[in-house]
């Protein structure tokens, strides 16, 4: 009887301190996993499509019969832009990009001269550029670049004088155009970009009512805000 005893004590020791032993252990930790972030990736190789909306400081001078003046034709512009980028492994990054745009962008014009009133309203309803782009990816998601190539630009014009009656000309014409720009990634398919461009189309001769010599140059000044899709 004492034996049972003695061994029913010593068991219940033995249990109790397995107990407190298990209890002293260390209790594993569970951390909830971070969540899956797609990571933006530094390389700009590959066609891209997108969209701008931006606004347009023009300046039309022109001469007509030695009587020479200038206007300015500002205004709201957009349209949108196709290209292509090319990155092999280092920060630069060269590409070629086609835009086209609709502006409105025009100016009217009143004066007279003894009993004779002239009227004139300018317009440059499109112009489109295919440009080459250099650009420095100076961190992963971002780039700053400079761009430069053709611009061709339809110009307006309709004039009205007393007694001589109304006439309308338009012209197509190309020229050069220059700027500079930064792109941001997004993620992997979308970037923003701020540009910035001027226009120079040289300049052009016509004639005025069919007989009156004139000569015009047209030049656009360019900022514009883009959204860009990359394949």
């Amino acid at each position: 009887m004492l034996r049972k005893f003695l061994f029913s004590t010593a068991a219940v020791i033995a249990l109790g301190a397995t107990a407190a032993s298990a209890a002293d252990l260390p209790r594993p930790m569970y951390t909830k996993a971070p969540p899956i972030v797609e990571p933006v990736v530094g390389d700009w190789t590959g066609f891209y499509i997108g969209v701008n909306i931006g606004y347009g400081w023009g300046s039309a001078s022109a001469n007509a019969g030695g009587i020479a003046g200038s206007e300015n034709l500002d205004g709201v512009l957009g349209g949108g832009q196709i290209g292509y980028n090319w990155q092999n492994g280092g920060p630069w990054v060269f590409g070629i990009e086609v835009d086209g745009q609709g502006t409105d962008q025009h100016a009217n014009f009143t004066g007279t001269a003894g009993a004779i009133t002239v009227t004139e309203s300018d317009k440059l309803p499109w112009f489109m550029t295919a440009r080459g782009r250099i650009g420095y990816a100076f961190a992963p998601s971002w780039m700053i670049y400079a761009t430069g190539g053709l611009a061709v630009a339809d110009f307006q014009s309709t004039i009205a004088a007393t007694g001589l009656g109304s006439a309308t000309w338009e012209v197509t014409r190309a020229g050069w155009t220059a700027g500079a720009g930064i792109e941001g990634r997004i993620n992997r398919q979308l970037s923003w970009k701020l540009e910035y461009l001027h226009i120079d189309t040289g300049t052009f001769n016509t004639t005025v009512f069919g007989v009156i010599p004139a000569s015009v140059r047209l030049t656009d000044d360019i900022g514009r805000v883009g959204l860009n899709w990359h394949f």
